[in-house]
């Protein structure tokens, strides 16, 4: 099927939907052509679909449909967190879920675009099913467990999936979403990250296009140059000038200002928040922000102001321990003898 909309794949709920509205406005102000958002329901309310909706207000070049998906066809999979969240496996689905598309691009919700998502659209897959951009966070755990436990070839660089261009033709006619499926069932309990992890064993030995990391910007460290030395610090720089769309990982704009690595501002911070102030989600999003903030900044000021006094450079004498507005003195760490309240 010939088609001149771009379609562009999310899976949604309602716990990130102030980041998907806000990856929207991204994409649509920096998109001339007209973009269809499928949005993969894993629960998001309807007050929360009206919402997204009237986005239209701003931007006349996009439309909604949302394909619910009934997460208990993932029961017994290996979901993310402790809270084995399994929605992730839905976007294994998409070539299936919507039998018209020839190709389609998916985004995590935590993606935002910084210049016209159609120069990924254009991409040449070469063949391949699949397009992605090497995870440059894929470290000495990361590689020891897929190459280890997983089968993965040590000559295999693993992709990021929170962007991928999919010939879904392709997809469709070798049947790649049950085999995901049958790949997460046979391998649970030894996946660290789920799809990165299932397009690994199944693309094993670089069997996909891999994308140049402008379309999967993130701001970790260059891990993986380690193991893949081409994949250079400056190479990396040249494609951050360059960016496309960029990856709020792992530190979240809505949480976090400053990136641990080096403590400086994280990567287009004031970009996240420029789109999110065009969502009516963007008071939520800042009251979010400023409830880490601050209680961040509680958990610097206790671990800063805790205090360990010890005899012979060895034996704790006292301990001066911060609860909230409390200062508790123990002797030997044991015995408590007062305690002072902050004014």
């Amino acid at each position: 099927m010939s088609i001149t909309n771009i379609p562009v794949f999310y899976e949604g709920q309602d716990d990130l939907i102030g980041m998907l509205a806000t990856s929207i406005c991204s994409v649509c102000y920096n998109t001339e052509s007209f973009i269809n958002f499928y949005i993969l329901d894993c629960g998001i309310h309807s007050f929360n679909k009206k919402q997204l909706e009237n986005l239209k207000k701003k931007f006349n070049n996009f439309s909604i449909e949302y394909i619910p998906i009934d997460l208990k066809q993932f029961e017994g999979l290996e979901g993310y967190t402790q809270g084995n969240y399994v929605d992730c496996y839905s976007r294994s689905l998409i070539p299936e879920l919507v039998p018209e598309l020839d190709k389609a691009i998916y985004l995590d919700t935590d993606v935002i675009a910084l210049d016209d998502i159609k120069k990924l659209w254009n991409e040449d897959l070469n063949g391949y099913e699949i397009g992605a951009a090497a995870d440059i966070g894929y470290g000495k755990g990361f590689f020891r467990n897929a190459t280890e436990n997983l089968g993965v070839s040590k000559q295999h660089i693993m992709p990021n999936i929170g962007v991928a261009l999919i010939d879904c033709k392709k997809w469709r006619e070798n049947n790649v979403s049950e085999k995901m499926l049958e790949i997460a069932r046979k391998y649970k309990g030894k996946l660290l990250i789920m799809q990165e992890s299932l397009i690994s064993i199944y693309y094993n030995n670089n069997n996909y296009k891999l994308l140049n990391n402008r379309y999967n910007m993130s701001d970790r460290l260059n891990e993986v140059k380690k193991y893949f030395p081409h994949i250079t610090d400056e190479y990396l720089e040249n494609e951050k000038q360059n960016v496309i769309l960029q990856h709020l990982t792992p530190f979240k704009p809505w949480i976090y200002c400053k990136n641990s690595h080096n403590n400086r501002f994280l990567l287009h911070f004031e970009n996240f928040w420029f789109f999110a102030k065009m969502t009516p989600f963007y008071e939520g999003l800042l009251n979010k922000f400023n409830y880490h903030t601050i209680m961040l900044n509680r958990s610097y000021e206790i671990k800063r102001t805790n205090k360990i006094i010890k005899l012979f450079g060895f034996i704790t004498f006292l301990k001066i321990k911060n609860k909230g507005n409390k200062a508790v003195y123990k002797l030997f760490n044991i015995i408590p003898i007062f305690k002072i309240k902050s004014i």
